[in-house]
């Protein structure tokens, strides 16, 4: 075992050994939750939601089913109903009463609405406003409102407003649509950005808190992670309508939500567009919805909207939808603090998108979309499934939901420990322990993740006094040890980073070399022995590098192995045409001809260096021509007399570069010769000089000492 753990500590670093204690501290912490999340269950009961009926409304008239109120287990359905030109619509034809018991409604009187100055002021209503329309029900504090609609505008409605009075409804009057208002739409502080934000230079945005950085200047709308005006590029690019507006024209807001930044960006002329920002990860999504309404998730867990969710640890999902103009209504919790029912209205279409999300899981259920809504006393979720079209018939579904009224589950266990402590401290333990385990799911591009790892471990331990407890599956232990690994893994981060920002670097400028070798490899139209030459060796040479970078730690391998495989691609292909192009007699003809010059500077050199220079420039050919019956030699010819003609032609050329070489040689050693005499007749006509000076200047006995 301790050379198996040697052996890992060589092969994969002090980083890597990290990492592996995380991961097997964090299946440890995982496997204790499961446990205590089924202890909790049974201490506490619990509630699965599931589908446990369906049950039929019928009407005497075809109408559409909009919306459902109850008061405990008594339920209201309120109808839309067109008759055309008749005027005498009564309260049955718009309202209906049922009794909900063992799966089933059971239909019953109208006298819980019976009041004659409700009868009266609704007759008034569809005599005098023929185009009303009942649009749903809202509770306001202690009161029961039902909203009708007067016209096509959605704002032109009357309500009529109760008193709910325990299982009794008192009717109050008809003027009353003041109140009838939706809650806050946007849960968090929109702030307009600020002139001292603006960044200028060749490509200037605006600074969003120094995290991201937005513009709407030349031709697109644009996201960047970096502060820097020399560089128009960002991780989102979007076209916008004017091209010549700037800076000034358009208008932002931002909401600061911890790790997400909301941005609303409104390019000159046009509509808003919605994003949120993540910091952490540095990625940005567009949701259009937010425009609408966006509200937090509990424990600032990240934002819910019509359409998705998404978190602070950048988990996030989009349910298709074509649903338009939605409003945020009410959030329902149930009484273990363990799931948050979140309702929206479309005004629009007068339909509910009912969204429940799960704090433990931290995951949102696929949204239903209906007609209307109620919640039973025992958690009964009852709506009707979504009209189209006017029917007799109207089926309600019947979930079992959560999301109970009037307290909580009985339990046999008051005496134990996990009673004594709660079941919302539990489910908030709990989901701060699985937003620690989403943490260590994070891959380490997670901008500050051992940072974060390091403050929720250490958070979790101080804020639940009961974790070192067995009832609780001493949930500390492995937190502790979550901890500690993080705060080691902290430094060892950094190294990691700068040796992956250094592959990164490798990889970027093999890249640009790569790129730009095939693209001239495209561009060349080889008509000459030296374009095949050039770029062979030139692929030689990217071969090469991508060969000696498989060795740098945290390279991309993959980028390279495909990499090497282009290049003997590119390789093959040129030098499959190298040999047909060394087929034709002409081919060899620069080289006859660059051998013939080089001969004719032989003869006029009368220096030593430029005879070296003449010498290297004679190896270079040598060594092209040397590539040259490699790729003839390594390519598999069928007609060995076409490689062999090849080889033949190039030796010619070897003969004359070898009496070339041979004159080189010769040339300096006899230019060498004469340079030498000359400099030592030089040197003892300077040693003359000097003697001749110092005698000179050695006028008495100290000088003459000196000199």
């Amino acid at each position: 075992m301790e050379k198996q753990n040697t052996t890992q500590q060589l092969d994969g670093g002090t980083y890597e050994i990290i990492q592996n204690r995380l991961q097997k501290e964090k299946a440890i912490l995982l496997e204790k939750l499961q446990l205590l999340n089924s202890a909790r269950k049974e201490v506490f009961g619990t509630i699965e939601t599931k589908l446990i009926a369906n049950d039929r409304i019928s009407t005497e008239n075809n109408c559409i089913a909009k919306d459902i109120i109850s008061l405990k287990n008594t339920s209201i359905f309120g109808y839309n109903v067109h008759f055309g030109l008749r005027t005498n619509i009564t309260l049955s034809d718009v309202f209906s009463i049922y009794e909900y018991s063992e799966n089933h409604f059971q239909k019953k009187s109208l006298d819980l609405i019976n009041d004659q100055g409700f009868e009266d002021d609704f007759t008034n209503l569809y005599k005098y406003y023929r185009n009303t329309a009942f649009s749903k029900f809202a509770i306001i504090g202690n009161y029961l409102h039902m909203v009708f609609q007067l016209s096509e505008s959605k704002s032109d409605i009357k309500t009529f407003k109760w008193l709910i009075d325990e299982d009794e409804l008192k009717y109050i009057d008809n003027r009353s649509e003041h109140e009838y208002k939706f809650p806050i739409q946007h849960e968090f502080q929109w702030q307009e950005v600020q002139r001292d934000m603006h960044r200028y230079g060749k490509h200037p945005h605006i600074s969003i808190l120094d995290k991201v950085f937005v513009e709407t200047i030349g031709g697109d709308l644009t996201i960047k992670i970096e502060d820097n005006t020399d560089d128009g590029k960002g991780i989102i690019e979007e076209p916008v309508l004017h091209a010549d507006q700037t800076l000034d024209d358009g208008q932002f807001r931002y909401g600061d939500l911890a790790n997400l930044i909301i941005l609303e960006i409104k390019p000159f002329q046009e509509v808003p567009r919605y994003f949120v920002y993540n910091h952490k990860l540095q990625e940005v999504i567009k949701i259009d919805s937010i425009q609408d309404t966006a509200v937090k998730l509990p424990d600032d867990q990240g934002i819910i909207f019509p359409n998705g969710y998404y978190l602070q640890t950048g988990e996030y999902k989009l349910f298709e939808s074509d649903v338009k103009a939605v409003k945020f209504q009410e959030k329902i919790v149930s009484p273990n603090g363990e799931d948050f029912l979140y309702v929206f209205y479309a005004t629009i279409r007068g339909l509910y998108i009912l969204m429940s999300y799960n704090i433990i899981e931290q995951k949102v259920k696929t949204p239903i979309i209906c007609n209307g809504f109620t919640v039973l006393q025992n958690g009964e979720l009852c709506y009707f499934k979504h009209e189209n079209e006017q029917t007799k018939n109207h089926i309600v579904q019947i979930w079992q939901t959560p999301y109970v009224k009037g307290g909580t589950i009985p339990s046999k266990h008051k005496n134990s420990l996990l009673y004594k402590i709660g079941n919302k401290d539990i489910v908030r333990a709990m989901a701060d322990c699985q937003a620690l385990i989403t943490l260590l799911n994070k891959e380490d591009n997670y901008n500050g993740l051992y940072n974060d790892v390091a403050k929720a471990s250490k958070d979790l331990n101080d804020s639940y006094y009961w974790l070192p407890e067995k009832e609780a599956n001493e949930l500390t232990i492995p937190i502790l040890a979550i901890n500690t690994a993080a705060n080691a893994a902290i430094d060892e981060f950094e190294k990691v980073v700068a040796l992956k920002k250094q592959a990164s670097e490798e990889i970027k400028d093999i890249k640009i070399k790569s790129e730009n070798l095939f693209q001239k490899i495209k561009s060349t139209s080889f008509k000459s022995i030296d374009n095949f030459v050039v770029l062979l060796s030139q692929l030689r040479t990217i071969r090469g590098e991508v060969l000696s970078l498989q060795d740098i730690r945290y390279i991309d391998k993959k980028y390279l192995d495909n990499l090497e495989e282009s290049v003997a691609e590119q390789n093959d292909l040129i030098a499959t045409r190298c040999v047909q192009f060394l087929l034709d007699e002409k081919a060899l003809a620069p080289y006859h001809k660059r051998v013939a010059e080089k001969e004719n500077e032989l003869q006029s050199i009368n220096k030593v260096i430029t005879a070296k220079e003449l010498e290297k420039d004679v190896n270079q050919i040598t060594s092209d021509l040397e590539m040259l019956i490699d790729i003839v030699s390594n390519l598999n010819i069928e007609d060995t007399s076409q490689s062999t003609k090849i080889i033949t032609n190039i030796s010619l050329i070897f003969s004359s570069i070898n009496q070339l070489k041979a004159g080189i040689k010769n040339k300096v050693k006899s230019l060498g010769s004469i340079e030498a005499k000359a400099d030592f007749t030089a040197q003892l006509k300077l040693l003359d000089q000097s003697i001749i000076n110092y005698i000179d200047i050695a006028n008495t006995p100290e000088k003459c000492d000196e000199s």
